[in-house]
């Protein structure tokens, strides 16, 4: 069976390390230049990270990541909430930890090193003629395949050229991606600050935090305060003391510090004919429940699982029955993303209090109520 992998995020690499493992070897294209500018944090689930045990990355894993025990909600004075003990809640099911996605990306890709990997390089259209599909690449070369992956992210060229365009879901918010070192915090400690307006995060990542300053694109985005660290500080620094450590880290000009839009997206389809979606381009995920690097994971597992109960003659069957399996599961966790969203990125005070009393009263199950739930369903 031939695949071509378009996009060489965590779902592409997953899928291919996996293939790997069965000796299919694919072919990666990637329109980046490398992974050099990977540079923010995410989490895993046990949904996501028990995957990393069949490729035999899981301890790898662990001397990479940091450890997630405790979740705390603050005001928007800075002050605690309300404190999850998320080691114990998801600690029976697996391991959960944070990790810098660079770091992730070079573990996936040990796996399916000789696999043959084309950064600079992307999908521009391609046919289905039944039997194969015809691909052009960006590099005026043409590939033939059985299988195309669309693994693109979720401004997919593969999924605008299935099924149109279609906008994303934009929540109006964004935020700034920075990185602490040598921190008196407790590294295994998630802390959010929310506010009317504005939001702190700040996530264990081996050896320090991955930290996130969140507001109204149209307040604090790049067209708002360019590149001016001193702004961004000043409308952060509502949060009070308790935060002054994470923001004076920022550096005055915000030039190498990431800009992430707030937005997501939810394909109709997921398949068609020889075609499929995974990862971002086909369901994408604010990072408010930091699901998106698992869905993307377990999605190339129940991918390569289908696969390797066909050949290229009935795949176009093994597919849909992948889409069966995955775009109801992915959406359910979706929703739990855009219900935490609407409410950590409340803008009017008093809406902001009344949330917060709600919040100290708020079980983890009802928090992220689909995902809680999920962890011991089979996929």
């Amino acid at each position: 069976m031939k695949v071509l992998i378009a996009g060489a995020g965590i779902g592409g690499l997953a899928l291919a390390a996996l293939l790997r493992q069965r000796g299919i070897t694919a072919e990666i294209y990637e329109r980046a230049a490398s992974f050099d500018n990977s540079g923010y944090m995410l989490g895993l689930y046990p949904v996501g990270s028990r995957v990393l045990h069949g490729l035999g990355l899981m301890e790898a894993f662990r001397e990479t990541s940091e450890r997630m025990d405790t979740y705390t909600i603050h005001n928007g004075h800075g002050e605690a909430i309300h404190t999850y003990d998320i080691g114990e809640a998801l600690g029976r099911f697996g391991t959960t930890g944070g990790i810098m996605r660079g770091e992730l990306l070079r573990l996936l890709r040990t796996r399916c090193e000789d696999v043959p990997l084309h950064f600079n390089t992307r999908v521009e259209t391609f046919e289905d003629r039944g039997a194969e599909v015809v691909v052009q690449l960006s590099d005026g070369t043409e590939k033939s395949c059985d299988l195309l992956v669309g693994a693109d992210g979720i401004h997919s060229t593969v999924r605008h050229q299935l099924f149109g365009a279609l906008p994303d879901n934009d929540t109006g918010w964004g935020c700034w991606v920075w990185i602490i070192r040598n921190s008196h915090r407790i590294p295994t400690s998630v802390m959010e600050y929310w506010g009317a307006g504005r939001l702190i995060g700040v996530y264990p990542i081996k050896g320090g935090f991955g930290v996130v300053g969140a507001g109204p694109t149209d307040v604090i985005g790049p067209k708002a305060i360019g590149r001016d660290g001193a702004r961004l500080k000043e409308y952060l620094g509502s949060f009070g003391p308790n935060v002054r450590d994470v923001i004076e880290e920022l550096p005055a000009d915000l030039t190498s510090v990431f800009w992430w839009h707030l937005s997501d997206y939810r394909s109709k389809q997921w398949v068609k004919g020889r075609v499929v979606l995974m990862g971002d381009s086909a369901c994408a995920f604010l990072p408010t429940a930091g699901v998106g690097a698992s869905m993307a994971l377990e999605s190339a597992a129940v991918l390569n699982d289908e696969l390797s109960r066909t050949d290229a003659q009935f795949l176009p069957n093994a597919l849909e029955h992948y889409e069966k399996r995955r775009k109801h599961r992915a959406e359910m966790f979706q929703e739990d993303s855009r219900r935490l969203a609407s409410m950590m990125t409340v803008e009017a005070a008093p809406i902001a209090w009344g949330r917060d009393q709600m919040m100290k009263f708020y079980t983890l199950e009802m928090l992220v109520k689909n995902i809680y739930k999920s962890l011991a369903d089979p996929i």
